[in-house]
């Protein structure tokens, strides 16, 4: 006996619902080992002080349930390193392709981490050849420390990732701060009155 047309279809929207349900899950199992292995050599890498563990540990607490894969929640990450030689860091921040020098003055060189537009995104811009996405903001400060700035937990971990590998081990995290937007708006709340 075969299945009446309705019973059918039911069935098929029924295991799509399921794959995707289980593909969503794999994707998030699979992103939640990736954020294990960052945080394994990270921290295994990283020189910080104990006092900071906690906000390194946050650093790789990532929910991303209810987030469309390849997407996570908004929070805005600040780490602050030591650097033995803010000059020899400029110069060697100056040879990656995906650094950019933006400005310059007797503070501070402020640069730019980006990369090319993922293809799809919603921004117009990516539309145009050779336009990239800027993903973070790094400061190297002439009182020899260096400010990384990104907008989630995800690109922070690979961008003091890449300043470890482009000026060593050496480098020390002397602070690391994590903002929801919230937090902004009720800090911003908070000022005003």
């Amino acid at each position: 006996m075969s299945k009446s047309p309705k019973k059918k279809k039911e069935n098929e929207v029924g295991e799509q619902s399921m794959s995707k349900d289980s593909y969503s899950t794999t994707q998030v199992t699979s992103i939640q080992q990736k954020i294990q292995q960052e945080k394994e050599y990270l921290l295994s890498v990283l020189n910080f002080d104990e006092h900071l563990r906690e906000q390194v540990e946050e650093m790789f607490n990532i929910n991303l349930k209810g987030f469309p894969a390849g997407e996570e929640p908004m929070i805005f990450c600040t780490a602050v390193f030591k650097i033995g030689n803010a000059e020899l860091a400029m110069s060697k921040l100056e040879k990656l392709s995906d650094v950019w020098l933006v400005d310059i003055n007797e503070e501070r060189a402020y640069y730019i981490w980006t990369r090319p537009y993922p293809k799809g995104h919603w921004n117009p811009i990516s539309k145009t050849p050779g336009a990239r996405q800027i993903i973070g903001e790094v400061q190297v400060n002439f009182d020899n420390t260096l400010t990384l700035e990104t907008k989630t937990k995800s690109w922070i971990t690979q961008l003091i990732h890449l300043m470890i590998g482009v000026l060593g081990e050496d480098i020390r995290l002397i602070n690391l701060e994590f903002e929801s937007p919230s937090d902004l708006l009720k800090k911003a709340i908070d000022q005003k009155e």
